[in-house]
């Protein structure tokens, strides 16, 4: 996921949260590919120069991947494969670049989302990926 549309989403969370809706949660995680890059542009931290990062510090957590094997065990036996140069999580999830993956509130899987072709700012498709992205959330989080 960019740095931009990850940035997209830290201000749907927060509108959401104005809103009273404080149920849905979002994470980021780093493709194993990425490992070596910086991912202060993508929290905003005080490293990041970025015009982006202008509002100040994210609050959504980014996380790591790592292809270590670790979590290729029990029911995930074939899903992933350490050092394969994919990310374990990435690849049991067949996750590619800015994929947004949906659970619902159990943790199942319900969708997913490329938002490479649906870019989410609602600067671009005078907003309606923004608002469709958004609605779909709600109708999950009500189910």
């Amino acid at each position: 996921m960019c740095r931009h549309r990850f940035g997209v989403l830290n201000d749907l969370h927060n509108e959401l949260v104005s809103e009273g809706i404080t149920d849905i949660h979002f994470v980021g995680m780093n493709g194993f590919q990425y490992i070596n890059d910086s991912n202060g542009c993508m929290v905003c931290d005080e490293s990041c120069t970025s015009s982006t990062c202008d509002p100040g510090p994210r609050v959504l957590p980014w996380t790591q991947d790592y292809d270590d094997g670790l979590n290729c065990s029990n029911d995930n036996v074939g899903l992933c494969e350490m050092d394969d140069t994919l990310g374990d999580v990435w690849d049991m999830w067949d996750v590619t670049l800015r994929d947004l993956v949906i659970l619902d509130r159990n943790g199942r899987y319900i969708t997913r989302i490329n938002l490479t072709g649906t870019n989410p700012d609602p600067n671009s498709t005078c907003g309606q990926n923004y608002e469709t992205l958004k609605e779909l959330l709600i109708s999950i989080r009500n189910q």
